[in-house]
């Protein structure tokens, strides 16, 4: 029984290891027309993963705890205030950071050692059609840069923040450093991710077009807000526009939308990854039950949108809120709510709850 993937992401090897721990064959179809550049030693790429998350990845030997980075503390900010208005502790951790680029290598090199799967080239000259041809039980495709997506995937759910996610990566001094902050300023919001005891990774999503342009005042917001560390350096900043995307459809007879074509999200709560991540382990399990009756994998797919479907669209909707109460509020300066926040922060029952959405994507 063999399972195609169509692109080559963080996603799909994701997707390859838990298939492969299935006993499960994998022909990954990589349609980049240009070679994949060598990782860089850059890491302002990062994810954030929840506690929920990384128990999954350690289920599916795919990631473990302590190649990670934890958080022990959140605190969250309302501009340029000195008092967090909200924040969540943990002696054990409330989330874990790890770099893009070691996961990905790490997951790739892990696939590459097993006989279940085999990866092709677009210059095998097969196309789409011969894809569909061939007797796959499932195609999964997380790449929307393809037919199979722009045929049966093309009606979408889509917001255009107008906005633009810079990132990248301070150096500062040797400290225990597991608290993450998040500023809601009147640009957007900053995050400061901690990833090691002398780096932090920095997420800035920024509205104001005058901004996106000018380098240097990023650079002097990101240095204004910082409170924690003493500087040493400053990566390169990385840009990448922002928008929403919820497809109406999760399938179409075997082929399935996955990972970011699925779903986009604002990236102020870092959760884009860990809803997929929501998503595998849903599928895992339906795949796993098919497989243990001795069923083929056809009727996966309905099943598995039914379960995902509106969980995901009141996930995204509810980090959509998020962005736009908090840039509502800096806009209009609405002292007003800072009542209403020092009432949730006293309230463990209401913590209790977010800090579940968080984790595992549901407030019950």
């Amino acid at each position: 029984m063999t399972i195609c993937l169509i692109g080559k992401n963080l996603t799909t090897l994701m997707l390859t290891k838990i298939f492969i721990n299935e006993g499960l064959r994998v022909d990954l179809y990589d349609f980049n027309n240009k070679k994949h550049k060598k990782l860089s030693n850059t890491i302002s790429r990062t994810i954030g993963l929840s506690n929920d998350s990384i128990n999954f990845l350690e289920s599916q030997k795919i990631l473990y705890k302590k190649n990670c980075w934890d958080i022990k503390q959140i605190n969250l900010y309302k501009g340029a205030s000195l008092k967090s208005f909200l924040n969540f502790k943990s002696e054990k951790r409330c989330f874990f950071m790890t770099s893009y680029n070691n996961f990905y290598k790490l997951l790739d090199d892990k696939v590459k050692k097993s006989k279940l799967f085999k990866i092709k080239k677009k210059n095998q000259r097969i196309s789409f059609s011969d894809i569909a041809k061939k007797n796959y039980e499932l195609i999964i495709t997380a790449d929307t840069n393809n037919l199979f997506f722009k045929k049966y995937f093309s009606k979408q759910i889509k917001k255009n923040y107008k906005s633009q996610a810079i990132t990248t990566t301070i150096s500062h001094q040797n400290l225990k450093n597991n608290i993450a902050e998040q500023y809601f300023t009147e640009f957007g919001p900053l995050a400061f991710l901690p990833i090691s005891s002398t780096q932090t990774s920095i997420v800035f999503s920024v509205f104001d077009k005058d901004l996106i342009k000018d380098k240097d005042k990023i650079i002097k917001l990101i240095e204004r807000y910082n409170r924690l560390y003493d500087i040493k350096n400053i990566d390169i900043l990385k840009k990448f526009p922002i928008n929403l995307s919820l497809s109406r459809n999760y399938f179409y007879k075997n082929i399935l939308l996955f990972g970011d074509a699925l779903h986009k999200i604002h990236p102020l709560a870092g959760q884009g990854f860990n809803m997929t991540l929501r998503d595998a382990k849903i599928l895992s399990d339906l795949i796993k039950k098919n497989l243990d009756l001795g069923l083929s994998l056809n009727t996966v797919l309905k099943k598995f949108e039914v379960e995902r479907k509106n969980s995901n669209y009141i996930f995204a909707m509810g980090i959509d809120f998020i962005h736009e109460f908090f840039k509502l509020i800096n806009k209009y300066d609405m002292k007003s709510v800072d009542h209403f926040f020092k009432f949730i922060n006293k309230n463990l029952f209401i913590k209790n709850k977010i800090e579940n959405f968080a984790n595992k994507g549901f407030i019950l």
